[in-house]
């Protein structure tokens, strides 16, 4: 993994560094400034990967690569492509060359590997960098579109290589999230959080984890049809999104089972944010198809870990299996409510 985000860094250097050469050399003002911001930007994006690497080296990122020497050997092979086109080769000063070299850079830098690494490496910022890296794009094939004929060849593979961008993006977003909700799904769940319990132990901060699970799920199924099962899993899953943070991890655990992760939230913000929860879920307005009102409610349960600093990180297991006792404990008063959370560390 620390290769992967090593080859991640020397990919935007390079990008960076050709970006510069190409302001440089340039005499037309609005392609200067094209290329003055965009080395700025890929710096940027080299930070982005450098705090990923640290954050790798204090532990604080677990490896989340099932082939990593398949991945390694593919950015390895894109970052020989770049190499080549690097400024140490001497740059082109016309307009053409010019934005036809950094049409080069950045169909490399498309690859659907950079969507899934941002998208699974910090959750919190993921959508950030995605607008970020877009309008960084943006900029480019806006360039190329106003200096070249419309119908040109290369405005056309100039929108090409916006569309694959996107293409591209989507792919990646499939990968961790729930076709029906749109939410995070498990695989999102598996890889952020041992992510955010290394941290959580590394620094003595508080973790919350919840599981939720919607009440009485199959008699919905059963009484109104699938149809409505699924509109209400929709619904509920936006109103757990709309009560929780936008650092607020947000998954689809199971067929009717929902999970939050939530950094920096100990045992008092614990029942602030179940009850948040709880009510957006009890003010949805669910209709049948007859025109019936249908009452919908979930169960909560949650653990948080609150170690301290330097502590042993929390394993996947013994957190959802301690929330999962919590979300038992919750069904068994009665449902339509959560329990009180079980603190594991300094605070139990």
């Amino acid at each position: 993994m620390r290769e992967i985000l090593e080859l991640c860094v020397e990919m935007d250097q390079v990008a960076e560094r050709t970006y510069r050469a190409l302001a440089e050399v340039n005499t037309q003002p609005a392609l200067k400034e094209l290329f003055r911001q965009m080395s700025a930007e890929e710096g940027s994006h080299v930070g982005w990967w450098q705090d990923l690497l640290e954050a790798y080296d204090q532990g604080l990122m677990p490896n989340i690569v099932s082939d990593e020497s398949g991945l390694a050997d593919r950015m390895r092979s894109l970052s020989l492509e770049l190499q080549a086109m690097s400024p140490d080769t001497g740059v082109p000063a016309d307009p053409e060359g010019a934005l036809a070299l950094a049409a080069r850079i950045e169909f490399y830098m498309i690859d659907p590997v950079f969507g899934e690494l941002i998208d699974l490496t910090e959750p919190g910022r993921a959508e950030h960098r995605r607008v970020a890296y877009s309008d960084h794009l943006e900029r480019l094939v806006t360039a190329i579109e106003e200096h070249y004929e419309p119908g040109s060849l290369a405005s056309f593979l100039a929108g090409i290589l916006a569309r694959t961008w996107h293409d591209n993006l989507t792919l990646a977003v499939y990968a961790t999230r729930d076709a029906l909700t749109g939410i995070y799904n498990r695989r999102a769940l598996d890889t952020h959080l041992p992510q955010w319990s290394a941290w959580s132990a590394r620094y003595g901060r508080p973790l919350t984890v919840l599981l939720i699970d919607v009440d009485f799920f199959k008699g919905l199924n059963d009484d109104f049809g699938h149809h409505f099962g699924d509109r209400a899993l929709r619904e509920i899953a936006q109103a757990i999104r709309s009560a929780t943070r936008s650092s607020d991890l947000v998954i689809r655990y199971g067929g009717d089972e929902f999970a939050v992760i939530a950094p920096e939230t100990d045992s008092d913000e614990y029942c602030l944010l179940v009850d948040r929860i709880l009510e957006t879920i009890r003010r949805l307005e669910m209709i049948s198809e007859d025109g019936h009102a249908v009452p919908v409610s979930v169960s909560i349960g949650g653990v948080v870990a609150a170690d301290l600093a330097g502590s042993t990180p929390r394993s996947i297991d013994k957190l959802l299996s301690t929330a999962d006792q919590g979300l038992y404990a919750a069904k068994q008063a009665g449902r339509n409510r959560a329990s009180d959370p079980i603190v594991l560390g300094r605070d139990a």
